[in-house]
């Protein structure tokens, strides 16, 4: 029932990617596209057990599209994470008792299915949250899975979060895209909240997963898409092809073989039995490595270690931030070094965005600063936070620079710094009010207070971006 009555609702729209997003699993990039919100008693949204709100399990899944890729972006915000690595074919538990149970639903993962339409068949993808590149496997419907697919795939794995970014090819997929087309989605996502517990344990106690099943449906028409060819023109490449007359060849005498003696070797040393293990053994001593695959999600703390170790080599490449920045941070847990990095990340990545014209995230920018930093989000939201206050309170700092791209830009001065005065108010309050915007909606207000037009504002971003190089 719940399937015919989902039918009839209106297909999610897929945004053409103005850039091919950094697959990184920072979702800065992603500002554009609807979001598909995957909650319990949301539209569309199926689910399996009992879930405790918003602070157990949150899924939110934007999508985009390219002559080339389906781009898919999953951010998890999940109280507890349940990582485990599971090879294809190996997802079937047998318990003492006969039971046969999926693994793959006692641990936490994104499965992702996307069908053509007047296709029998679609594709699944199957992802374990990680740190940089998660583990993933896939194929067609009643096809074979295998590791190694041509999809592109990133990842982060924070305390209470964890994201994807993923760009799937149309050749994959087996079907030409087309502006206006309709696909059939499937995003699931299983809940495991009992990480380092044998698989008998946990199928003691009840799983749950959460879903969205629906349509999405291609919007825009993306620069290179080519137009496939029409059903004629296939018709009449046949008909050419099957009057070509391939002429007969005499074949070629095969010779007669020739009889040997089958020499003998001698049998393979049997492998030595292992010992074995008792069935409560602790899952850490009873793990065995695979070769070839990564080993169980390093900890947390493992997880900022990496980074800060990434910290330390990058002090020498980050130049230090002005003297006024430096004296914001009051985080005894974020160091000098961290804050310059901050600094130039957010920077860096604001020079990229106005360049390539890019809707993003007010989070997305957080968790960009954040990575790159190695502080937790907290630490780069707060800093984020007390930047825009000074700016606001004191602009003593940036009114020669909006000077110079004022004029560079042929834009009056005072309406140069109320724009920006607007820009970081608006965002400002986003942070403070724990919500998230997207910069296009916050600019847009910003360039109305300082009564600029679209174009103006547009040149003097460029200007003030090319005035901080």
């Amino acid at each position: 029932m719940w399937a015919l009555g989902w039918a009839g609702a209106e297909p999610i729209a897929v945004v053409t990617a103005v850039a091919k997003p950094q697959l990184d699993g920072i979702l800065v990039e992603w500002g554009a596209p609807e979001r598909i919100a995957i909650v319990a008693g949301g539209d569309r949204v199926g689910l399996r057990g009992a879930f405790a709100g918003d602070a157990d399990h949150e899924a939110d899944v934007y999508l985009m599209w390219d002559a080339t890729h389906i781009y898919v972006a999953v951010a998890v915000v999940d109280d507890i994470i349940d990582v485990g690595q599971i090879a294809p074919g190996e997802n079937e538990w047998r318990g003492p008792s006969g039971e046969r149970k999926d693994m793959m639903f006692y641990h936490d993962h994104l499965k992702v299915f996307l069908r053509g339409p007047e296709r029998p068949l679609g594709h699944n993808l199957w992802l374990a949250p990680a740190e940089g590149t998660p583990y993933m496997w896939g194929g067609i419907q009643r096809g074979k899975i295998s590791e190694r697919l041509p999809v592109a795939v990133g990842g982060t794995l924070r305390d209470g979060a964890y994201t994807y970014e993923m760009a799937i090819p149309w050749t994959w997929l087996a079907f030409h895209p087309r502006s206006d087309m309709v696909l059939d989605a499937l995003f699931l996502l299983p809940d495991s909240d009992a990480p380092g517990q044998e698989m008998r344990k946990k199928v003691r106690q009840s799983n749950k997963w959460i879903w969205w099943q629906g349509k999405v449906q291609l919007t825009g028409h993306p620069p290179g898409l080519k137009e496939p060819l029409k059903a004629a023109v296939l018709e009449e490449i046949a008909a050419k092809s099957r009057e070509i007359v391939v002429p007969e060849v005499a074949p070629k005498p095969v010779p007669e073989p020739v009889v040997t003696e089958p020499v003998s070797e001698p049998p393979a040393t049997a492998p030595a039995e292992t010992a074995a293990v008792a069935e409560d053994a602790p899952v850490a001593e009873t793990a065995v490595a695979v070769a070839g695959q990564e080993q169980a999600a390093p900890s947390v703390a493992a997880l900022r270690s990496s980074l800060n170790r990434r910290l330390l080599a990058r002090e020498q490449a980050v130049p230090p931030a002005p003297d006024w920045v430096r004296a914001l941070n009051d985080d005894r847990g974020v160091s000098p070094a961290q804050v310059d990095s901050l600094y130039y990340r957010l920077t860096r990545t604001l020079r990229r965005l106005t360049a390539e014209n890019i809707n993003t995230r007010t989070d997305g920018l957080v968790m960009d600063m954040a990575e790159y930093a190695g502080t937790w989000r907290a630490q780069a939201q707060r800093f984020l936070q007390k930047l825009l206050a000074n700016i606001i309170a004191d602009g003593e700092h940036l009114q020669p620079r909006i000077a110079v791209a004022a004029a560079a830009a042929g834009v009056d001065g005072d309406k140069a710094e109320r724009l920006v005065w607007a820009l970081c108010r608006q965002t400002l309050d986003v942070y403070e009010d724990g919500k998230v915007a997207l910069s296009e909606s916050l600019l847009d207000r910003a360039r109305r207070r300082a009564k600029l037009s679209a174009d103006e504002t547009r040149a003097l971003l460029v200007a003030l971006a090319r005035a901080g190089e």
